[in-house]
């Protein structure tokens, strides 16, 4: 899988498979994502997204995490944004 780590801060396209890593307010990681499924012997294509996960303690968990999911769903070129957290 070829990974297209964004600048910090800069989302993924609309149109592309990608996980987004924030950091939350308390310190801990939270995962999303969007990919395209493309396993298979298939014409079918179709959409699923990661969201409601448990925080992690760590980047590198959730990036982890994320890296996971994203080989599941037989993703070839995965874009990773990271996302501080916003202060009030």
């Amino acid at each position: 899988m070829e990974i297209v780590a964004l600048p910090h801060g800069e989302q993924a396209p609309t149109d592309v498979d990608c996980i987004s890593i924030e950091r939350r307010a308390d310190g801990s990681f939270e995962l999303s994502g969007t990919a395209l499924i493309a396993c298979g012997d298939g014409d079918e294509v179709e959409s699923v997204a990661l969201v409601g996960l448990p925080s992690y303690p760590s980047y590198e968990a959730a990036e982890e995490a994320g890296l996971a999911w994203a080989a599941e769903q037989c993703v070839e070129r995965l874009y990773v944004a990271h996302v501080a957290y916003e202060v009030p």
